[in-house]
């Protein structure tokens, strides 16, 4: 257990390689399990939340590490005067009858401006935000309209070496509701009972390398490339189609 964790991490036990402060900070950074849909979990596998749905999860530190860096923005904005920003609220929006929510890092109300702060081992290069960060900032947007206009978006990267700030092209809503529809209505069906929603794409096989507890489940032969993958993809389509093809030529 975590309680247990944290006390055997307080001998200082050689085979860790974190520290009591840090293991306590991925404690105290855990959310419960909320009823709502959430903008992350749209924005990766839809496949992962419902099997965290359905089996219990134990997870090493390394697994959560990434989540823990992820909220040195939130450490850095508690020591600062931000009165007049909107920080960490959550915001609800129902969407084809289902309730989304999602929790911007930071709002400048006076700036009409949304900004998401993120650690990544790699900074994108250029000025071109990664697209899923893209997607995501726009999805917040759509979710403060009722409540705070919004016509900047803004990813604020940083690594070990550098923070870069990268503005992100504001979407139409029609775009983001014909993007977010068709991925709320899956995950509901399926966080309700219904069908699993299938494994990963090509794009998506990063997710299965050290950041899903069920990639063994999913992948029994082991993770393929995304060349493999595009292949086999191309290969089943074919398949499909010639069998299409004989069965008119019948």
């Amino acid at each position: 257990t975590f309680e247990q964790c944290l006390e055997h991490s307080k001998t200082d036990p050689p085979e860790c390689g974190f520290t009591y402060p840090i293991l306590a900070g991925m404690v105290n950074n855990l959310r419960g399990e909320m009823e709502e849909i959430t903008v992350t979990q749209l924005l990766h596998c839809l496949r992962k939340p419902v099997l965290e749905r359905l089996h219990d999860v134990y997870l090493k530190p390394d697994q959560l590490y990434y989540a823990f860096r992820g909220q040195m923005f939130h450490q850095i904005a508690a020591g600062v005067d931000l009165s007049d920003c909107i920080v960490e609220q959550r915001f609800k929006r129902t969407i084809a009858g289902v309730v989304l929510s999602g929790q911007p890092d930071l709002i400048v109300p006076a700036h009409r401006k949304l900004l998401d702060f993120k650690t990544t081992r790699r900074i994108p290069k250029g000025d071109k935000p990664y697209a899923n960060h893209a997607m995501q900032v726009n999805i917040y947007r759509y979710l403060v309209a009722p409540r705070h206009e919004v016509d900047q978006l803004e990813i604020v990267y940083m690594d070990m070496s550098e923070v870069k700030r990268v503005p992100v092209k504001v979407l139409s809503t029609r775009k983001v509701v014909s993007w977010l529809v068709p991925r709320v209505k899956k995950l509901r069906a399926a966080l309700d009972g219904g069908k699993l929603p299938p494994r990963v794409g090509p794009d998506g096989l990063w997710q299965c390398n050290g950041y899903c507890s069920f990639t063994d489940q999913c992948w029994p032969k082991g993770v393929p490339s995304p060349g493999e993958l595009r292949a086999q993809e191309r290969a089943r389509r074919k398949a499909i189609i010639q069998a299409m093809a004989r069965r008119r030529a019948t």
